[in-house]
């Protein structure tokens, strides 16, 4: 069994190059050479063959994108079996020009917001999209089912999934038909407007409606899913906190674990 290095600081440099004209390109995949490592993989219980890690974690995407402020985006994508786990936190992605550090992330985002960070560990089928920007929430976090009620608040360059956990009519059959035509009328992870909510009367019908929209949000439905078995998603988001790192035309692009050891080789 091999055991997983310990944590390491989250880090959030990269080096900036020179920024051109957003043109994605197809992309183009380059096989990897790289020998094996196995320093980042933990094993379960069960006994497994293990393969390198060139095998397991690859990049599945890169390229440049938004106008007029450009950004980078690269997607990871991870190839494991069932009792495989692989730390990429400190691994190096370096293209042309700049290189950047994979950081630390929360893997379940509490609604303070103050939940510790900690090294992003992949589990089968997971994939991270690292973008070269900024993160809205000053933290870099697993998404899950609630997690699309935070676009709402915070402005994300990407939309986040709008997956969230639907009403049953039993959830709302209590309410005035107003409010529950009202509720059937917003979207997946949609807040009700501020205009309809002050807009209620101040009746017993009107206060009803206004308690049970206030239980509308991304804190509510946390308290009420963080216990699902499909809470989690397969997904992880990361920012490295500059505007780019890759180049808008073409560009490639080398990936390595902790050891220094190549994982994988993307052009485009």
């Amino acid at each position: 069994m091999i055991l997983l290095v310990g944590r390491l600081p989250q880090i959030n440099q990269t080096v900036q190059g020179p920024s051109e004209t957003p043109a994605p390109q197809a992309n183009v995949r380059v096989e990897s050479s790289a020998p094996p490592a196995g320093q980042s993989v933990i094993s379960g219980p069960a006994k497994i063959e293990e393969t390198p890690l060139s095998e397991r974690v690859y990049i599945g995407s890169a390229g440049s994108f938004g106008y007029p402020r450009e950004y980078s985006r690269i997607v990871l994508y991870a190839r494991l079996k069932e009792n495989e786990r692989v730390n990429i936190t400190g691994w190096k992605i370096k293209s042309n020009k700049n290189e950047a550090i994979i950081p630390q992330a929360v893997e379940i985002y509490e609604p303070a917001g103050f939940a510790p960070v900690g090294d992003i560990i992949l589990k089968p089928n997971n994939y991270v999209e690292i973008y070269s920007s900024v993160s809205p929430l000053n933290r870099n976090f697993r998404l899950n089912k609630c997690i699309g009620f935070l676009e709402g608040t915070y402005n994300f360059q990407n939309s986040l999934p709008k997956n969230c956990p639907s009403f049953s009519r039993s959830d709302i059959r209590y309410l005035s038909s107003q409010c529950q035509s009202y509720v059937d009328s917003l979207g997946s992870c949609q807040t009700p407007e501020v205009n309809f909510y002050n807009s209620l009367p101040g009746t017993n019908e009107g206060n009803a409606c206004r308690t049970f929209l206030q239980n509308i949000n991304y804190g509510s439905c946390f308290q009420s899913h963080q216990g699902d078995a499909d809470f989690l998603s397969n997904e992880w988001m990361v920012w490295l906190g500059q505007e780019q790192i890759l180049d808008s035309r073409h560009d490639y692009l080398r990936l390595y674990d902790r050891a220094g050891n190549l994982i994988d080789e993307y052009s485009y």
